[in-house]
């Protein structure tokens, strides 16, 4: 006899043979029984669950000629025989992807008033992937679908019903066929390798099943396929070289590479996996299931009926669950996720790979919400413990400061008293010292706030220097309306802390505007001080040197910036005369 694949082989005879899909078969094996089967039925679920297998069932129950009772067929007659083998002329399968036309609809309502071959017997179309029908065959067929002759029965079979339309889902008798559990895949696993008499090494089966994704058609597939490169024996090593596989120790090594930040580790796991032949792309894909397993080792205590998986996967799920805080485990599965897009999108691999467990390694190469808030995350973890250390810690701590403010030489302590005297911060104009040795003095002064009481001395070249930033700032906490007032203003004088602000004479409204708004000087007063580094104070006064023009002070670079937005204002009016000037044309009167 010619060899057959194992999911052919092993193909359910009988309802109670069917793998996993009892809600389905004792619905059909009673409504059989009792002589209430419906003119159609929708067989709904994921691929190699039963669907196809189910609707023969039913067709040979229905034609079986020594029916034993119970809604099964006897699997002796010729009728039963005859669906068997595909040579019964009373069961019509269609493949609805290449059937999917009108015409095809129109022939099978035709072979719909055919009478079937023996007495009494029942005419089955079976009409597989029924979501390949165009619409307008979908149409045509409603009417037949709906108001069949008695003896004829329709199955349809699809993986994915919501394509249907909703006339032919409402005209039929849904049934949803779910994926098999892995426990049941075991079970069913094992009695065919006893059968066949390979040799099944602990663990395998469970493997195989877990790979299956549920679908009894593709385990048999996979157990056949291990079967025959371990010449009979079916262990995991061998299923990993037929699928591609990555060892299971290899997700944790993953997972303790991502708490560690261990860019190194996770690089030559890369490295590894790429030697060993493994399919980089389910590697991603087998990694983001491990994470969600993480992920669920967190939030369900009872995560064994939360999770279709092995105890020792459970356990596994739960070791670094208990070392990997839960934000690092959310954003594994986004970058994975990321990365196995830009892999299904046909970029390099190996490449993809690596720069993705980078990312997971190094969040501040990604510049992603989930690793910006991963990196807030750690430096929260490291003021906690500088906190936690109080003042006997006071030593760690400025070490751990140290190196980004001296790295040529530790900085001495600065003693009680002195971390507690009031700093006195003076401003002048004058050229810059020598950078002096950083000393804890001068560490506990720039990093502490300017108090009210600050004493400090500007003169008027300072308050000119940071003019152009004082007004961006101005325009950025006040609004554009606002800075319109104060645009036109220039530095006057500096009386000890307070900076005299002068408005031209001609701007009456505007220095009225600006003295009765206290929210004015206060955000000119606040940006000031930030600026020079202690508390000053604004008063606006008007420039008397001239009342009926403008004020033109002697011109330095803080005026040139000022008067940018003065620049379009100087440029010509006259259309033609600009364009002259840019085309270095003249204009020629035709007349």
């Amino acid at each position: 006899m010619e060899y057959q694949a194992l999911y052919r082989k092993y193909r359910p005879q009988l309802f109670d043979e069917v793998v996993g899909q009892s809600h389905v078969t004792n619905t059909l094996v009673r409504e059989i029984a009792e002589g209430k089967v419906a003119h159609a039925y929708l067989f709904a679920g994921p691929r190699g669950t039963g669907k196809t297998t189910s609707a023969r069932l039913l067709a040979k129950a229905l034609n079986c000629q020594n029916p034993p009772g119970g809604g099964e067929p006897c699997n002796a007659c010729d009728s039963c025989l005859a669906i068997v083998s595909g040579s019964s002329f009373d069961v019509t399968e269609l493949d609805a992807a290449s059937h999917n036309s009108v015409d095809d609809i129109r022939d099978i309502k035709v072979s719909v008033t055919t009478v079937a071959s023996v007495g009494g017997a029942k005419r089955v179309f079976i009409l597989d992937e029924a979501h390949m029908l165009s619409k307008a065959a979908s149409n045509a067929l409603l009417k037949t679908l709906e108001e069949p002759p008695e003896h004829v029965h329709f199955v349809l079979a699809t993986t994915e019903p919501y394509k249907l339309l909703d006339t032919i889902r409402s005209r039929s008798q849904r049934f949803d066929f779910h994926p098999v559990s892995v426990e049941e895949l075991v079970g069913h696993l094992a009695y065919v390798a006893d059968l066949e008499s390979y040799k099944v090494a602990d663990g395998a089966l469970q493997l195989v099943a877990r790979h299956a994704a549920g679908s009894v058609r593709d385990s048999l597939s996979l157990l056949e396929q291990v079967a025959a490169l371990g010449n009979g024996s079916v262990d995991p090593a061998a299923i990993n070289r037929a699928l591609g596989l990555a060892d299971r120790d290899v997700f944790a090594r993953l997972a303790t590479a991502v708490g560690e930040h261990d860019a190194k580790a996770a690089l030559e796991l890369t490295a590894k996996l790429a030697a060993d032949g493994v399919d980089l792309r389910r590697f991603l894909s087998e990694s983001i299931g491990f994470f969600r397993g993480v992920f669920l080792a967190h939030y369900a205590p009872n995560l064994d009926e939360v999770a279709d998986e092995p105890a020792d996967i459970l356990d596994d799920w739960r070791a670094v669950a208990a070392s990997l805080p839960v934000a690092d485990v959310i954003r594994a599965m986004d970058v994975l996720s990321d990365g196995l897009l830009r892999l299904r999108e046909g970029r390099e691999e190996r490449l993809m790979t690596e720069i993705t467990l980078l990312k997971l390694t190094r969040p501040e190469v990604a510049v992603d919400l989930p690793s910006m808030q991963a990196r807030l995350d750690t430096l929260e973890r490291r003021v906690s413990a500088i906190a936690r250390m109080g003042p006997s810690g006071g030593d760690s701590a400025a070490q751990a400061v140290q190196p980004t403010m001296a790295p040529s030489a530790p900085a001495p302590v600065a003693t009680a008293s002195e971390a507690t005297a009031p700093p006195t911060l003076k401003l002048v104009a004058t050229p810059p010292d020598p950078i002096p040795d950083i000393t804890a003095d001068a560490v506990v002064a720039s990093s502490s706030p300017a108090s009210p009481s600050t004493e400090v001395e500007i003169d008027l070249t300072a308050f000119k220097n940071i003019w152009p930033a004082l007004s961006a700032q101005v325009k950025d906490e006040l609004g554009n309306r606002r800075h319109a007032l104060f645009r036109e203003a220039r530095p006057g004088l500096v009386d000890g802390s307070v900076l005299v602000i002068h408005v031209p004479g001609h701007l009456g409204f505007h220095l009225e505007q600006m003295i009765s708004d206290p929210q004015f000087a206060a955000a000119v007063s606040a940006s000031a001080s930030a600026l020079l580094g202690g508390t000053v104070t604004t008063r606006f006064e008007a420039d008397n040197a001239d009342q009926s023009t403008p004020a033109s002070p002697e011109p330095d670079e803080s005026d040139e910036v000022i008067d940018k937005d003065r620049m379009a204002e100087a440029a010509p009016s006259d259309p033609v005369a600009l364009v002259e000037d840019l085309l270095g044309g003249e204009v020629i009167d035709e007349s």
